[in-house]
């Protein structure tokens, strides 16, 4: 029985498919023609067979190109990542101005808050000011109908005063105004700021807003021993620095001890200033000493003064004047981390070379301070906010980039007085009243660094500094300034009557008179003792060295302590 031929069928549309079914059709055909090997192909078949394969060359020739495709695809793929970065850029650009609206927002939100709270308070002073007014017409209306309404008042007006010449002169000296109390400042710690921006921001708070500012740093510090301590007052210096001042000494020394935990919240660049105590050294012989070499010099002067200090740190050795090198002796700069060891350095004198220099307190306030860049006097270039001048010419350039200042067949002209001179020439009338200022501070220092109570203790090893005991129970270093009110006469009549304390000498510390047993400058050695006590004499050497040094300081080297500091 013969096989048919494969019939016509339909082809479909994809050129998958249509492979597929024409493969299987064209099998089909041929096992067909081998069966039939006598019989002809019949014109149909052919023809179906030869349009089936044209349509799918067709197919395949539509088919595009690949590689066009994946070059096309690659081109799409770069477009769409480059419309992403610039979307995501400008999300950025739309997030920081969002949050920048949100800042200028909450800083009018703090402003009105502030405003508000201003109002408040001038209303509150408004009401007081009318209810005094009010109170003061009665008092007015009450004396008119006295019988002593003719008689003078008992009180002085200001132009009374000024006129019989009775004015406290306290009142108008700019020192008693700018200097701090001591107490205040054993409260005070000051933070360096060297970041502008936080300068500024900082500068833009109140009073009130700084120190709540100053609260929540140290309340976040996450340190048990400060979070719960709240400052007194901060308020920003001229120089953008702050002032911190707590309510207690303690509270100053345990915030000033942990401040690497609180500091960096005040804002960037904020660092507590660690203060440390000078002492100026006087006739030092300018070749025997290299103050660039500060480990060398700050190694052999702990050394040589071991015996009178022997726990002490030097932070900072230098020259008091830029003329050192001038001359054959000069006074040098000493500043000691505690005011301890610096007190005891005045009274003992500083041991250099093997010879004994006398000293004194090292006060900053006694320094002349000019600006460099407006010539003016209480700031330096760092805190100047006026226009530049000149210190040649008084134009508005710098000094070094003066182009008459090597020419001195130029007049000169003072910006400050507008003299024929440079600004910095001691014919300058404020010159004379500046350095007149610094005399008056100078005059007026104290002869010890404070010293707070909780730190100060017996120095057994110390000639001149002995603790004793308050009734209260606090030591006061005698020779130093001191917070606490002197002890009573009654406490003084109180005072042990034991055979062996009543040995002892007495010796005042202000006092330079010799007792009528020759011996000068004698030691009590830990008077709580009950043992008999030992009375040390300093040495022949060491009191003529001390008395020599000291009719040096009035004499040549008191014109050095009046020379311009040139440290900033």
């Amino acid at each position: 029985m013969a096989s048919s031929w494969p019939q016509e069928v339909a082809w479909p549309d994809g050129f998958r498919e249509h492979a597929t079914q024409l493969g299987r059709y064209l099998r089909d055909a041929l096992l067909y023609i081998e069966r039939v090997k006598d019989q002809p192909v019949p014109n149909d078949l052919a023809k179906m067979m030869a349009m089936s394969a044209l349509s799918f060359v067709n197919k395949i020739h539509n088919i595009p190109d690949l590689g066009t495709v994946h070059d096309a695809l690659q081109m799409a793929r770069t477009e769409s990542k480059i419309t992403a970065e610039n979307t995501m850029q400008a999300l950025n650009d739309i997030k920081m101005e969002v949050k920048k609206a949100a800042n200028t927002s909450q800083q009018a939100l703090e402003r009105i808050h502030d405003n508000h709270e201003t109002q408040n308070e001038m209303k509150a002073a408004a009401r007081e000011t009318t209810d005094i007014g009010k109170k003061v017409m009665t008092m007015v209306k009450e004396m008119k109908n006295t019988e002593q309404h003719n008689q003078p008042s008992p009180l002085r007006t200001y132009a009374s005063v000024a006129a019989g010449n009775g004015l406290a002169t306290s009142i108008h000296n700019p020192l008693n105004q700018l200097k701090a109390p001591p107490a205040q400042i054993l409260r005070e710690i000051i933070v360096n700021i060297r970041n502008p921006l936080t300068v500024a921001s900082l500068r833009a708070m109140n009073p009130r807003s700084l120190k709540a500012h100053v609260d929540r740093a140290i309340e976040q510090s996450g340190n048990e021993h400060i979070e719960k301590i709240k400052n007194a007052s901060t308020n920003q210096l001229k120089s953008g620095d702050l002032s911190i001042k707590t309510a207690t000494a303690s509270d100053m020394e345990v915030l000033r001890q942990f401040a690497e935990d609180w500091e960096h919240r005040v804002g960037n660049g904020a660092i507590v200033r660690i203060p440390t105590y000078g002492v100026l050294v006087h006739g030092i012989r300018t070749s025997s000493m290299d103050v660039e070499q500060f480990e060398d010099t700050r190694d052999n002067i702990l050394q040589e003064n071991k015996p009178f200090i022997p726990n002490a740190g030097i932070k900072y050795i230098g020259w008091l004047t830029r003329t050192f090198s001038t001359k054959s002796a000069s006074s040098v700069i000493v500043e000691f981390t505690r005011p301890q060891d610096a007190n005891k350095i005045i009274d003992e004198g500083l041991i250099w070379q093997g010879d004994v220099f006398q000293c004194e307190l090292y006060d900053r306030s006694c320094r002349l301070r000019q600006c460099s860049s407006c010539q003016g006097y209480g700031h330096i270039e760092t805190q100047c906010k006026a226009i530049r001048k000149c210190g040649y010419c008084a134009q508005d350039h710098g000094s070094r980039e003066c182009p008459v200042k090597s020419d001195r067949s130029v007049p000169r002209k003072c910006a400050n007085c507008q003299g024929h001179h440079e600004a910095w020439s001691n014919q300058c009338a404020n010159r004379k009243e500046e350095m007149a200022k610094v005399k008056a501070a100078y005059a007026a220092r104290p002869k010890y660094h404070l010293v707070p109570q909780n730190n100060v203790v017996a120095n057994q090893t110390n000639p001149m500094v002995r603790a004793h005991e308050e009734p209260s129970g606090r030591a006061i270093r005698e020779g130093a300034p001191s917070l606490l009110p002197g002890r009573t006469q009654q406490s003084r009549q109180g005072r042990s009557r034991s055979p062996t304390k009543r040995g002892q000498k007495r010796v005042s510390p202000d006092s330079n008179a010799v007792h009528s047993n020759g011996v000068e400058n004698e030691i009590m050695v830990n008077r709580g003792s009950q043992r008999p006590q030992r009375i040390i004499t300093p040495p022949r050497r060491a009191l003529e060295a001390l008395d020599a040094n000291s009719a040096r300081l009035h004499g040549a080297f008191q014109a050095d302590n009046m020379d311009v500091d040139n440290r900033e």
